[in-house]
């Protein structure tokens, strides 16, 4: 494939790549990331190997993969980021703070926990680490890893309820007074 022919190939397919990759991503900076990713391995593909038989089954087939890879690759702090790129288009700036309130108040429970069912929750729900992964990581067994887990969750939830059920029974209390 020759220069023109690949621009020619890349002009077309882009729009569509664009689309599965935001899809996937739910970001739009993500996807012009992976959609250029795309391009490139298809040029070197193309210099190396030849020209793919399918080429946009190929390019849609590597958009899915490399969008997949992207969210698996996000760590701490990055939910939160892609929450303002996302949500702030759906959401009024007051349940955009209501959002943010919940997730610090996730957060300040998550550290009050135990530090090892802390730091396995962090590790499994917000940084996206899978089980195994943990076990290497923290030195404990899988069953151990697994019975933190819970336990952190359970204790999340009780707390997290609580405090909930004290926000509206000060709000309730608020709006009977007044």
């Amino acid at each position: 494939m020759n220069i023109e022919a690949y621009k020619k190939t890349v002009i077309e397919l882009r729009p569509a790549l664009l689309i599965v990759a935001k899809r996937i991503t739910q970001n739009n900076d993500d996807a012009e990331d992976v959609v250029q990713e795309v391009c490139l391995r298809l040029w070197q593909r193309c210099r190396t190997s030849g020209e793919p038989d399918n080429l946009e089954a190929y390019c849609m087939t590597m958009t899915k993969n490399i969008s997949i890879d992207k969210i698996r690759g996000r760590r701490t702090g990055e939910p939160i980021e892609e929450l303002h790129h996302t949500e702030a288009e759906s959401h009024l700036p007051d349940e955009m703070l209501e959002i943010k309130e919940e997730l610090a108040l996730i957060h300040r429970i998550i550290a009050m926990l135990p530090p090892m069912q802390g730091k396995i929750l962090r590790l499994k729900e917000i940084e996206g680490y899978e089980t195994n992964e943990i076990v290497q990581m923290t030195g404990i067994s899988n069953e151990a890893v697994r019975n933190n887990l819970s336990r952190a969750r359970k204790q999340l939830r009780e707390i997290y309820l609580n405090c909930v059920r004290k926000r509206e029974n000060k709000i309730g209390i608020l709006y009977t007074t007044e």
